[in-house]
């Protein structure tokens, strides 16, 4: 894979503004997504509703809501798509600032921009689950079962790709640190 683009493009101070931009809008949209959730009444935590793998019970979470709360839920999700959008750049631009630390290796600066591109596909993973989400709180007692499950196959891909992407994030910072105490 060549992403020697990378290395120029976007520059360092457009990488650092965008950076600033997306941390502090990161927190404000979190707070606005778990709103927008909670006052949906949606009867079980986000976590076990994306990894139910099941059409029966997403189903009977929908029969405890009103079609005001399933209004309510659809919002939300749509709501969720900024988020997404937000952290999804959060940890492709964080790779990329990572990456361009001077006194890196080629193999430390080709992972941190696998890591943030892996952050971006979670993004798309997600974007992807909401799409069955919708689909499932527009019929919610006809949808397919099949949309639960690839509903929870792709939140697992995100959360799975997310956890790479911290770990990463904690093993390349952990080496800048390292670095500059050895200096």
């Amino acid at each position: 894979m060549n992403l020697m683009l990378f290395n120029t493009q976007p520059n360092i101070n457009t990488v650092k503004k965008i950076l600033i931009i997306l941390l502090i809008l990161f927190p404000i949209f979190m707070i606005l997504v778990n709103y927008a959730f909670e006052i949906s009444n949606y009867p079980v935590s986000v976590m076990e509703s994306q990894l139910s793998f099941s059409g029966n019970e997403i189903k009977s979470h929908y029969n405890q809501m009103t079609p005001s709360d399933i209004q309510q839920y659809i919002y939300a999700q749509l709501i969720d798509y900024v988020y997404i959008i937000i952290y999804s750049l959060l940890t492709l631009f964080l790779g990329l600032y990572l990456s361009r630390q001077h006194f890196f290796t080629s193999k430390i600066r080709f992972s941190a921009y696998l890591i943030g591109l892996g952050g971006l596909t979670a993004g798309c993973c997600d974007a992807i689950e909401n799409m069955f989400i919708l689909l499932m709180a527009t019929r919610p007692n006809e949808f397919p079962d099949i949309y639960a499950i690839l509903h929870s196959i792709f939140a697992s891909i995100k959360f799975a790709l997310l956890g790479i992407f911290i770990i990463g994030v904690v093993l390349i910072l952990t080496i800048i640190i390292y670095r500059k105490i050895r200096r």
